[in-house]
């Protein structure tokens, strides 16, 4: 009997093991909102003039606020892969002084996809950290105006992101993320790392 009862025990507390295991994996989705916390924008909008021969102006540029809507998939306790799209309102941008005999204003707008690994630390019940690192594809379109004519541009960047984030677990399937992300925002010839301050709510299957 004592043979049968540790035999049954050990299946039971060996099917237990599974579930929890089995419970780290799965699909699971993610919608944030955030800002760029630089001044990344302004800084390809005054590269921009710049490079079209004006010196000595001032600028500035408003934070847009950012949305990102990601599928991810968790491997086990430790890892997961997750990609999605990127993207913002309008940047308003306005520059003057300097060379600049009338005022240029604009906008400014980006967007972009990312595909992550992602490297899970549990530290407390429903508590973990977060590192990403990965790949995106980021586009800009700015469109600028100066005496009433409207100029056009845009660009596109292939490069490294990476960022942290800390996760709280509400429940088996609800859980909230909080983080910092980085893009490179630009073209082959010139380019701004930006940091976005993001928060998530997200809903695991």
């Amino acid at each position: 009997m004592k043979k049968s009862t540790l035999a049954v025990m050990a299946i039971a507390g060996l099917l237990g093991a599974s579930t929890a295991v089995a419970g780290d994996d799965g699909l699971y989705l993610l919608g944030e909102v955030g800002r760029i916390t630089g001044n990344g924008g302004q800084s390809l909008l005054d590269h921009g003039l710049t490079a079209a021969g004006a010196v000595g102006f001032s600028s500035s540029v408003n934070a847009p606020t950012l949305y990102k809507l990601q599928a991810g998939y968790q491997i086990n306790r430790n890892w997961a892969v997750e990609g999605g799209y990127l993207g913002a309102d309008n940047a308003h941008y306005s520059a003057a002084g300097g060379s600049l005999r009338r005022a240029v204003t604009g906008t400014a707008s980006i967007n972009g996809w990312d595909l992550t690994a992602v490297g899970i630390l549990p530290v407390a019940d429903k508590f973990s950290l977060l590192g990403k690192i990965g790949i995106a594809d980021m586009q800009e379109k700015a469109t600028t105006q100066r005496a009433g004519v409207s100029s056009s541009t845009s660009s596109t960047k292939t490069d490294l992101t990476y960022g942290i984030d800390a996760k709280y677990d509400f429940t088996d399937t609800i859980f909230m993320r909080v983080g910092l992300d980085s893009y490179n925002i630009g073209n082959s010839n010139y380019s701004v790392r930006n940091t976005m301050a993001m928060i998530a709510a997200g809903y695991k299957f």
